[in-house]
């Protein structure tokens, strides 16, 4: 589709360029009909999003819980052993000796564990062929509708993610004011403004007591070139919309612009600050005033969407059409469609917009999670790499707790009479080790007398007896634990 309206038309229409500002007017004193809403002073037009997604299913499964958390289980500092170490760390880890699911990591790795498998599993025995994270039918078509209040100076958009030759299905409407839309590949905030130059030349019978006005929507740096004649005494001002309203209502507020009581006048007003200005003529005598003007304006930072890829600018009704996603180029991407209050285009404070967009997106459940397997895929290693670095170390523990427990730290004193104090066998005079049971020259029994000989004997030349498993010197002649006798 070529850029532009094409045959929908496109330019404006209605005030603020082709036919001029919004008139109005009436008896002062009266009530008042125009706008008096604020505005930024950046006159930046506000942005909001959020409507009703429709598709051929409502969200489903353990995705959308997202306020689970996995329990966790703490343990205090108050005992340290001498090979604590931060990956011993009970909090990380959990105690050697409690089971395995008392440790947080294998609570929270096995719940992170489960749900990856989960999202790769699913689709592949067809329990979940829809994508999870994504509101989308399994063909990848998204509608959204709704029906909503937007102010001036205001657009609603919704974007989605399209595969290029598919196609956007909308339809809109507004009521009561004219509003705009466009469809296009990039956010609102890219597109370009511009100066629109306007012009309203128009004549004015004023009876007693009445006022009439022309407004305009400009922003700073916007210009106002006035001029009138008139037949006979009348007020000339400026104003802004709240302004505007105090002195209907009796009131002496301030102008930009304040002529009294004159036939004609001309100048120049720059705009300073981004609002709707008032133009008013008002006749305050007996008789009827005929007033002849010419305005002529420059309204800078126009929001110009003929740079989108569609427009359609100053309408209430859009009927039911489609647009498709240009093939040429690398069009696979976010596109945006944009519902802009322009207040150029209507004098309203609001309009109600009722819409329905539909994005056939060309990317299917299976696609995304073709897209989505590397995210797994990581998740799946930092997981495993947590879950072997907490088991080594609940290991680690349980090995050095083993070896502090079993190897008793002898004190100085035991050590020193350990290798000084020696005995004397009273059968054979051989020196033997005071915590000897045997001698290991003769094989008497230390203290008390034998009961019985072992009937094995220890191959010669042996370092450990073959009946107890003791360790032996290479002089011994019997097992200084148990006496079992060693072979010459």
């Amino acid at each position: 589709m070529p850029r532009g309206g094409g045959a929908r038309g496109g330019g404006f229409r209605g005030g603020g360029f082709g036919g001029g500002g919004f008139r109005g007017g009436g008896f002062r004193g009266g009530s008042a009909g125009f706008r008096m809403g604020g505005s930024r002073s950046s006159g930046a037009p506000f942005g909001r999003t959020g409507a009703r997604r429709v598709t051929s299913r409502s969200p489903s499964g353990p995705y959308r819980h997202s306020s689970y958390r996995p329990r966790r289980r703490y343990y205090g500092y108050g005992y340290r052993p001498w090979y604590y170490r931060w990956w011993y760390n009970p909090w990380w880890a959990g105690r050697w000796y409690r089971p395995w699911y008392y440790s947080p990591v294998y609570v929270g790795g096995g719940i992170t564990i489960a749900i990856v498998l989960g999202l790769i599993l699913l689709p592949l025995v067809g329990v979940a062929i829809m994508f999870p994270f994504s509101n989308a039918s399994t063909n990848g078509t998204v509608n959204y509708r709704s029906t909503e209040t937007l102010y001036f100076n205001e657009y609603w958009y919704e974007y989605e993610n399209i595969k290029d030759g598919n196609d956007i299905t909308y339809s809109i409407q507004s009521s009561p004011s004219l509003i705009s839309f466009a469809i296009w590949d990039r956010p609102f905030e890219d597109l370009p403004t511009t100066t629109k130059i306007g012009n309203d030349t128009d004549q004015l019978i004023l009876i007693n007591n009445q006022y009439e006005y022309i407004s305009y929507y400009l922003k700073t740096g916007s210009s106002i070139t006035y001029d009138y004649n008139a037949s006979g005494q009348i007020d000339f001002f400026i104003a802004s919309g709240q302004a505007l309203y105090d002195w209907n209502a009796g009131g002496s507020p301030s102008f930009f612009v304040d002529e009294s009581a004159v036939i004609q006048g001309n100048g120049v007003y720059n705009v300073l600050s981004a609002m709707d200005y008032y133009l008013v003529w008002f006749n305050d005598g007996l008789s009827t005033v005929t007033v002849n003007f010419t305005i002529d304006y420059s309204a800078v930072g126009v929001i110009n969407l003929a740079v989108a890829d569609f427009y359609v600018e100053s309408v209430d009704t859009i009927t039911q059409d489609t647009f498709e996603i240009p093939t040429e180029g690398n069009s696979d991407g976010n596109w945006y469609f944009f519902v802009y209050f322009d207040p150029m285009l209507s004098p309203e404070e609001s309009t109600e917009i009722t819409f329905d967009v539909t994005y056939d997106t060309g990317i299917t459940s299976v696609d995304r999670w073709v897209d989505v397997q590397p995210i797994l895929i990581a998740i799946i290693v930092v997981v495993g790499i947590i879950i072997v670095v907490a088991l080594l170390a609940r290991r680690g523990q349980k090995k050095l707790k083993s070896k502090s427990s079993s190897k008793v730290a002898p004190t100085k004193a035991s050590e020193k009479k350990s290798k000084k104090a020696t005995s004397t066998c009273i059968r054979c005079n051989a020196s033997i080790r005071v915590d000897a049971k045997f001698c290991p020259s003769c094989g008497g029994k230390v203290e008390g007398r034998i009961t019985g000989t072992p009937t094995v004997v220890t191959p010669a030349k042996s370092k450990s007896c073959s009946f107890c498993g003791s360790k032996l010197l290479v002089d011994d002649k019997f097992c200084k634990w148990c006496g079992t006798k060693i072979a010459s």
